[in-house]
């Protein structure tokens, strides 16, 4: 039998799954299938209000330049595989869920993390929090897409 080296940890098997981008062990392969069930909830409850938030900007903001105004995508749970991949290609841990370029009453930017009502931030999070305002962005944190709006309104008027 060939051994094979793991794609994503990098160990020599005989145990192995061909995927696209190479070998991937058994252990890994699980892993990517297994993920708790309170996180995906959680996740999918911030998809919506962000969703919800995207519906109501072209609404409430016809003028706001589009391509100013987006999420960032670097939450959800993926792959280990594209997770690998993006993180190559610079997606860092922490950044806001949504980002506004546009610079209004002293600050460079605005910054929204979407987060349940109970939802807390991560301590990468905090980290992006503490550069984002130390480089004179605005960030803010919203428990659903009103909030999100109401918090888009008080900084564009």
């Amino acid at each position: 039998m060939n051994r094979e080296k793991c794609i994503t940890c990098g160990r020599e098997t005989v145990s192995v799954i061909q995927t696209d981008d190479g070998y991937m062990c058994y252990n890994c392969y699980a892993e990517t299938k297994a993920s708790p069930r309170k996180k995906r909830v959680i996740k999918h409850e911030e998809a919506d209000m962000q969703a919800e938030f995207f519906r109501q900007v072209k609404i409430l903001f016809p003028k706001l330049p589009e391509k100013l105004l987006f999420a960032v995508p670097n939450g959800g749970s993926r792959h280990k595989i594209e997770a690998a991949n993006m993180k190559r290609q610079g997606v860092k841990a922490g950044v806001a869920d949504v980002i506004l370029l546009l610079s209004k009453k002293g600050y460079a930017s605005l910054c929204l993390e979407f987060k349940t009502s109970t939802g807390r931030q991560s301590d990468e999070q905090k980290e992006f929090q503490r550069q984002a305002e130390s480089c004179r962005s605005k960030y803010v944190v919203v428990r659903s897409a009103m909030e999100g709006i109401n918090t888009l309104k008080e900084y564009l008027l």
